[in-house]
């Protein structure tokens, strides 16, 4: 007798559309492709609730529409759905757009937790150093929003923490909401072959000087410590800083209304700071991380940590400060310990050493890309069917 597998359908919700790019757009493709090509075994998509971000729309109007018109469209969707027999899970891809949880929806609601920064915010002690993780004092628009995104969390029925650190946090502010750990996977053959199947060079990678080029992937919040950064930079000896290139891939100005990044870099005195941007195309920040000797990332929480796992699984070594989350992704003692610049100043050395010494293109390393497989998306999609069948 032939057994009948029953497909169960899932209905993914967002607010605005964020592209793979991002994070937490990143972590939603990735989601919406697996279920979507029949990867995550049991389970398909049913549909994708979203609306198109309009840069043009005034502040007023993106409110309505966050906070009424779309969570209304989702709750009709999915009740309506739900009696026609198409939706069986309500998966919301991050905890950003909480609110959109429905109340007494009739089937479960999962979901993913990148970070609770927001919602919890706090002060970090690094060394001497103590940095903001999460704004301290939002106006009252955001105050209010939070609220939503609190009491959506709360009517949730299982919250899919990225890190281990999320899911502390989680257990810490959620007790009567079930959590669990999966990390974001990544499609690593694409990261780890993308030099053979995509040979032309495009981007600012095409102009990058002759040196040592470091490439640094992140906004300019202070949890990203790029003041850190700089000072350890500024501090190398003067044959090596200017052989040295940074390359900062992200927003260059600080979201609480600090200095700039190349501001920065100029006070620490780094010879070669070069601001590439946010506007970068997917192949173009690979070709980065190709043509660049190391990712530098001193940042001081994150929720998961994409870009060392990205630069990882393209071959392309990494410094990483040894604190949560994106510590939790590293190869066994290969974190350097936060707050010691004199580490940190060692570490670059080595990476300027390896590139002087060396004739022709760097290398990719293979243990890196093979240590990456950990988090294929293989692997994110048979824990991803693990947990959706705990909800039947």
């Amino acid at each position: 007798m032939t057994r009948v597998v029953m497909v169960k359908s899932v209905i993914l919700a967002r607010g605005g559309v964020l592209g793979r790019n991002t994070g937490i757009g990143g972590a939603h493709h990735n989601l919406l492709d697996s279920l979507k090509n029949g990867n995550i075994q049991g389970y398909q998509l049913a549909a994708t609730c979203e609306y198109n971000l309009s840069v043009k729309t005034n502040p007023v109007k993106r409110l309505l529409m966050r906070w009424w018109s779309h969570p209304r469209v989702v709750n009709k969707f999915v009740k309506s759905s739900v009696r026609d027999g198409n939706c069986d899970i309500l998966h919301v891809t991050d905890q950003e757009q909480a609110h959109l949880v429905p109340n007494n929806c009739k089937v479960p609601v999962v979901v993913t937790v990148h970070d609770l920064f927001h919602l919890f915010p706090k002060q970090v002690k690094i060394g001497q150093e103590i940095i903001q993780v999460g704004e301290p004092k939002p106006p009252s628009y955001r105050r209010r929003d939070l609220k939503k995104l609190t009491k959506g969390l709360m009517r949730a029925n299982l919250l899919v923490c990225d890190s281990r650190a999320t899911l502390s946090d989680c257990k810490k502010y959620f007790p009567n909401v079930k959590s669990i750990c999966i990390p974001l996977g990544l499609d690593i053959d694409a990261y780890a072959n993308f030099i053979q199947e995509d040979s032309e060079v495009t981007g600012p990678a095409q102009h990058l000087p002759v040196g040592c080029n470091l490439l640094i992937v992140g906004s300019h919040d202070p949890r990203k410590r790029l003041k850190f950064i700089c000072e350890v930079l500024g501090g190398l000896d003067e044959s090596i800083k200017n052989d040295i290139h940074i390359h900062h891939v992200g927003n260059a100005e600080c979201p609480y209304g600090g200095l700039a990044t190349h501001q920065v870099a100029k006070r620490y005195d780094v010879k070669n700071w070069n601001g590439v941007g946010t506007n970068l195309s997917h192949q173009e920040l690979m070709w980065m991380r190709i043509k660049c000797e190391a990712l530098l990332f001193p940042s001081g929480s994150e929720g998961f940590g994409y870009p060392p796992l990205e630069s990882m699984a393209s071959g392309t070594k990494v410094l990483c400060a040894d604190l949560a989350s994106h510590n939790e992704l590293m190869p066994e003692n290969a974190c350097i310990a936060a707050d010691d610049i004199t580490a940190w100043q060692e570490a670059i050395g080595e990476i300027h050493s390896q590139w002087k010494q060396r004739e022709g293109p760097n290398s990719i390393d293979e243990n890196l890309i093979e240590h990456s497989r950990n988090y294929s998306m293989s692997i994110f999609n048979q824990k991803m069917a693990e947990v959706y069948s705990t909800l039947e």
